[in-house]
This record gives C-alpha cells, structure tokens and sequence, in this order.
C-alpha cells in the first residue's frame, strides 16, 4: 500500500515548500540525521560524516569534506525560524492531508482535531536570558504539526495564538486547548475562520468556572463512559454534557461539559478522582457523545509529542541555544515525529533506529531520491 508520506504522491506544487532542488539537499542531510536519531549538533556532524560517500553525493555534499558541529550550530543560528516553519509545516500538512479514501471521509464526516499547547527547550536561551517557548498547532490522530510560532522576548503565549492559526483552514476543525487559551478573543477568532472549539475551564476564568459549576450535573446523564488499562494504572472516564443556558459568559458557547476522571495506580492502589469542566462551540447532536469524549482525550496527543522530544530526542538536555538553532532543532525533531507517524510507526524510538541502519530508506522518505 502507498503510503500517504511518500513523496513521490504528493503534488509538485507543495514540494516547492521547500524551495529548490539545492536547498532540499543542503537540508536533507540534517533532516536525515534527526530522522536517525540524532540529538545534537555533535551527533549531526557525526551522522553526516558517517555517510557513505555515495549518499553524501546524494545529499549534495564533497564526499570528503567532514562538517564540524560548530559550522553546523553557525548555520542553524542565522536561519529564519519563521520561513523555516512555514516550509516544513506546510510540507506536513500536504502530506497529512494524502489520506487513503476511508480515511478522508471520515474526515469529513467528523471534524479534525487540531490541539494547541506550547513547550519550552529547557536548554535554550534567548539573547536577554529568557528560554526560548515554542506554540504549536498539532492534529489528533497523527500527530502531524501544522503551525509553530516562537514566543516574543518578554511576552507569553496568549498573544501567539492568534499568528499561529492565522494561516491554517479552520473549516471542519476542532480546536482544542488547555485553560490558558480560554480566551474570547480566541474563541471569536476561531468562529470567525469557520472551526469550533473545545476549550478547558479553569480559574483563569472564574465567573465561567463558578457557573459551569452550579449547572445541574447531578441530574445530568451519563453521555460517555471510558474504562483504560496502562502504563500501570487503571483510569475511568465519566462523561457529562449540559447544553449551554443563556447567558454562559463566554462567546459561541453551545455546551458544557463535565469529566470526572478516576485513576487508580496498579501498583499502589492509590486512587484519585480529578473533575474537569470544558465548553465548546459544538451544538448538540453536532458529534457523537463518544467522540466528543475522543477530543477531549485527544488533546493530550501533543503533550505525548512533546514527551517523544524531550525522551527519545532528549530536547530538555539539549544545550544549543545560539539564534534560531533551538528553534530550527525543535522544528527538524516535529518533523522526524510526524513523518514517521504519516507512514504508520507508533514507535518512534524504533523508528529512529531502523532509519540509522538504513539511511537510504530516510532519504525516499524525505523525498530525496529520484
């Protein structure tokens, strides 16, 4: 079966996101390496040095020149991160978008989860001391980044959202995101680009907390009911969902909605029960009850993505910190994540590894082979 990654399926016109042959093959070669596993600049240096001298031609390098981590660490700092993401994100989203039909029309029929949340590299630095925060825009089901901001000096992510969004096609998307964007001018931005919502409620909002709270739950019925067993622990999911009373301050708000989470440790038999209040724009009957619960859930895809980064890829020890480099390394990481989950790993540790042994196959994957 053709995978939806392969490059050689995708139209020319969204190869071009990457400018011309030249600059794909300069690229590649650190793409490749992060592909296979690399998490620093000395090991991208490695990595590229290693190369037979057939694929080092490949990726339009002399075969004998042995490139040093700091003329790679200079490169990344003066590159534009925004450019950068613009390409690379763009390129995902084209691939993600090469569905087999099934999938594609169950697309349609159920809108796209897309999850907001931003990470910190721990390593990085800023010019005025501050560590670099990078936004992201992250769908659901494949874990594919469609949008990455870098957070101003002195500011924090609110005002990113609205440029992170700016350029996507909301229309049958559901945007999801923690308490922090539970913001008006979010939700009216997202309406207004043709989503939906669905967002966490928490103190920063305490009116609306104080009267999602006092809606009846107790006579409210039970819509959903989940029952999971891993990563040692048993977690029990009870779903319930009020259509929104006149007067719910907060903008679009159709429904709302109450999960009460029981998480029992396996191995201690400690037990706790976490509520969370949510809203969404969704109108009742918009959506099944299960899949409601599925976009909730579904959020946290993109905090298993930062998980990925920070173990497999070891982004929090990472000390490259000059210019654009943590953001262009967080960027090369997003991409090496989302291809191998376009074409089906759901390991990506092992992924790494068989793209390290077998480097030709990263190199059809990034489409640069012919």
């Amino acid at each position: 079966m053709t995978s939806p990654a392969d490059p050689r399926t995708t139209p020319l016109e969204n190869r071009r996101l990457f400018g011309d042959l030249q600059r794909r093959r300069c690229a590649g070669r650190r793409r490749l390496a992060v592909l296979s596993g690399a998490t620093s600049l000395a090991q991208l240096a490695r990595f590229i040095a290693g190369y037979d001298p057939d694929l080092r031609t490949q990726l339009g390098l002399p075969a004998t020149t042995r490139p040093a981590a700091s003329t790679l660490g200079r490169l990344l700092a003066r590159l534009d991160g925004d450019a950068f993401d613009t390409a690379t994100c763009g390129y995902l989203a084209a691939l993600a978008a090469c569905q087999p039909p099934q999938q594609a029309t169950s697309t349609r029929t159920s809108p796209l989860g897309l999850s907001v949340d931003g990470k910190t590299p721990r390593g990085s630095r800023t010019p005025d001391g501050s560590t670099v925060h990078l936004p992201a825009a992250t769908r659901h089901d494949t874990q594919t980044v469609l949008a990455q901001q870098q957070v101003k000096a002195k500011s924090n992510e609110i005002p990113a959202f609205t440029p992170l969004l700016r350029s996507l096609d909301l229309s049958s998307t559901v945007i999801t995101a923690d308490a922090l964007h539970t913001q008006h001018d979010h939700a009216q931005q997202i309406i207004a680009a043709g989503g939906h919502y669905l967002f966490i409620v928490k103190g920063n909002q305490p009116t609306l907390l104080r009267r999602l709270k006092a809606l009846p739950w107790r006579e409210a019925i039970l819509n959903d009911r989940t029952d999971e067993t891993g990563h040692g622990r048993r977690e029990i999911r009870r779903m319930k969902i009020c259509t929104a009373r006149p007067g719910l301050p907060f903008p679009h708000a159709a429904q709302a909605i109450q999960v009460k989470r029981r998480r029992t440790d396996r191995r201690t038999g400690k037990t706790t029960i976490v509520t969370i209040y949510a809203i969404t724009s969704l109108t009742p009957g918009r959506i099944t009850h299960a899949r409601l619960a599925a976009l909730i859930r579904g959020h946290w895809s993109i905090e298993a993505l930062h998980h990925i980064r920070d173990v497999t890829y070891r982004e929090d020890a990472s000390r490259v910190r000059t210019g654009a480099a943590p953001r262009i390394m967080a960027s090369l990481r997003n991409l090496a994540i989302s291809l191998a989950r376009l074409i089906g790993w759901t390991n990506i540790a092992s992924a790494a590894d068989h793209y390290r042994s077998h480097p030709a196959d990263g190199l059809h994957l990034l489409g640069l082979t012919t």
